[in-house]
């Protein structure tokens, strides 16, 4: 049994298709579909049931799965060790980010990490920002940046402030308006991003304070299509200032309820139970640098200044 044999056994599991894994993976369909049978050959038992076009995890693989993400996160875990009593030059920084603050912060940052830090091959995973924690603790990867998170395996080193952002066409009559208040969204027609991102829980927690309830034309996982339609008029897209887009014929004011603005922080998060490399804490050290400078929404800091929680590492 090989570590690639237990990789390749999660990806299956994750993906719930041979396809999607294999695609995931950069193999061949028929190459690990031939490596799980191997698997399960050695083991001596089945790992997957097939039900209709999806695979499904048997009673004994969901019980190896936990066990063999350990094992993957043990095995990784040395190798950065071993990367870093070789002092750290080289190695894999694996770094996860919602696909709006890849764009509006990563992008540009990396330029300078990467000439900092020439020997590290830098892998980025666009997810949302809830599940991108899951992935920290699955030992997916080395740092995710994303809401500050709570309980005692995750650390986090808060970043920059997030504003969740009302967007409308420039000639709606709330576009008078320098801040636009939950309140005045009840019954509204809206655009929302999915649950799995931090800025929709914030402001499902906010219209539930206010005991607001507005009509929800869509839910996607691209800001830039919520904000399109706002464009043309079919509803007031939410969503947060880490997203990039032109203003034209667009109105954008900052979300408040009850005189303060509704929003977080976006911190790097990291799993203190693995060894975190020299190269990854040097990242995160430099992006917090990097961040008092400048960071995405910046300009509505001034429109909402009681907004940013204390930028304090936790």
């Amino acid at each position: 049994m090989e570590l690639r044999h237990l990789r390749y056994f999660v990806a299956v599991a994750d993906a719930g298709s041979v396809s999607r894994a294999a695609t995931q993976l950069r193999v061949t369909q028929p190459a690990l579909s031939r490596q799980i049978r191997d698997l399960e050959a050695e083991l001596g038992l089945p790992l997957f049931d097939r039900v209709g076009r999806r695979l499904q995890l048997t009673a004994a693989g969901d019980n190896l799965l936990l066990r063999t993400r350990e094992i993957l996160r043990a095995a990784d875990a040395l190798r950065e060790q071993a990367s870093a009593l070789a002092g750290g030059a080289t190695g894999t920084l694996r770094l996860g980010a919602t696909a709006q603050t890849l764009e509006s912060l990563i992008s540009a940052f990396l330029v300078g990490y990467r000439r900092q830090w020439p020997g590290i091959d830098v892998r980025l995973i666009e997810d949302g920002g809830m599940r991108l924690k899951t992935r920290v603790q699955r030992g997916e990867l080395h740092v995710a940046l994303g809401a500050v998170p709570s309980g005692d395996e995750l650390r986090s080193r808060p970043l920059f402030p997030v504003w969740v952002l009302a967007v409308m066409p420039s000639k709606s009559p709330r576009a008078r308006r320098k801040t636009l208040d939950v309140a005045e969204l009840d019954q509204a027609a809206v655009l929302l991003l999915r649950r799995d991102f931090a800025s929709r829980l914030r402001f499902d927690a906010a219209c539930e304070t206010a005991r607001v309830r507005p009509h929800v034309l869509l839910e996607a996982g691209d800001p830039h299509s919520l904000v399109s339609l706002a464009r043309g008029g079919h509803g007031i897209a939410i969503v947060p200032s880490t997203t990039v887009f032109g203003r034209g014929g667009l109105h954008v004011a900052p979300l408040v309820r009850g005189g303060r603005a509704v929003g977080g922080s976006t911190a790097a998060v990291w799993d203190a139970r693995r060894h975190l490399p020299v190269y990854a804490q040097a990242f995160v050290d430099s992006l917090f640098a990097y961040t008092r400078r400048t960071y995405p929404g910046k300009e509505f800091a001034r429109l909402a200044p009681s907004v940013p929680p204390p930028l304090l590492p936790t």
